[in-house]
């Protein structure tokens, strides 16, 4: 996703659920998003549509083509302990590590 409102409400929608997000810019290499991408396994992708050719043939939740989608907030226990989100280190010392963020460490955020 590029910044934008449409990544907030992706990542207030992910959270909701409680699942966790891996966040991509899509200004990295081709090579590091593939990476990540075969790295974490993601489930989907939340893309737009200049951001689509990016993950490859993974499935894929385009965020400017939801229109009518429920309203009702998913009925989903999330403890402090789920995990909500993993960032991709640097990769200086070879390849970029994930380090997980449970939903616990956010509510100082």
């Amino acid at each position: 996703m590029e910044r934008g409102p449409e990544m907030i409400i992706g990542l207030l929608g992910i959270l909701k659920a409680g699942a966790g997000y891996v966040p991509i810019d899509p200004a990295y290499p081709l090579e590091r998003i593939a990476y990540t991408l075969a790295d974490s396994a993601p489930v989907a992708v939340l893309v737009q549509a200049n951001t689509r050719h990016l993950v490859g043939d993974l499935p894929q939740i385009d965020l400017n083509g939801l229109r009518g989608e429920s309203l009702v907030n998913p009925r989903v226990t999330v403890s402090p302990a789920h995990l909500a989100y993993v960032i991709y280190t640097s990769g200086s010392t070879g390849k970029p590590k994930g380090a997980g963020n449970s939903h616990g460490a956010l509510t100082n955020r």
